[in-house]
């Protein structure tokens, strides 16, 4: 992984200077990014990614980070304000959990989540963020399988207040828009999407 030479290089002062940082599995052998991918030999260490404002993760394997998962991110990206997932592997509270790691989050881009993990029982308290994340800026979704996660972050960050969506193939579009009524000020939808052919803006005013 291109990432850890740089890991390795630590002394050299570099890891301040990083302010966008994508890491990703492998998309040809469908291997998902965990810790033994990139720590193979002992646990996570800390290194100050204090600078990190934007991060993009491709098939991330959140249930193999639990409970791991803190230490990984929620103290390493203090000042991250945009996230993207393409691929996540993991239940829909469990992603909602992840979101959740990110006190200053703003922005939220999702590729392809489709959940095939068993949730948690109601209640679970080992899967409550630990932050309500403002996310108060882009909510980019490509493909989605229904509202199950929509609902979760709705519950468990006491309402969802994006003030900008750009929607394709998602489950629960309107849900969505209803969700984010009182916030929203721009929608993008494709022409070509049959999810929101028939969606009726007119009683979506802005």
């Amino acid at each position: 992984m291109w990432l850890l030479p740089l890991i390795r290089k630590k002394n050299l002062g570099l890891l301040p200077l990083i302010e966008a940082l994508w890491v990703y599995g492998s998309d040809t052998y469908r291997v998902p990014f965990s810790p033994g991918s990139l720590f193979p030999r002992g646990p996570l260490p800390l290194f100050p990614l204090t600078n990190v404002t934007q991060l993009r993760i491709d098939y991330l394997d959140i249930h193999s980070f639990l409970p791991r998962i803190r230490l990984c991110s929620g103290q390493l990206l203090p000042a991250l304000r945009e996230l993207a997932l393409e691929k996540p592997k993991g239940s829909c509270r469990e992603l909602t959990f992840f979101i959740g790691l990110f006190q200053h989050l703003q922005d939220l881009k999702l590729f392809f989540v489709w959940s095939a993990y068993p949730e948690a029982p109601v209640g679970d308290l080992k899967l409550i963020p630990p932050f309500i994340p403002p996310l108060q800026g882009l909510l980019m979704v490509r493909g989605s399988m229904g509202v199950g996660l929509f609902r979760d972050m709705i519950d468990l960050f006491e309402g969802l207040r994006f003030r900008h969506m750009d929607l394709l193939g998602v489950g629960g579009m309107r849900f969505l828009l209803d969700a984010c009524a009182k916030t929203l000020e721009s929608l993008v939808l494709d022409p070509s999407d049959p999810r929101g052919k028939h969606l009726s803006l007119m009683a979506h005013r802005f």
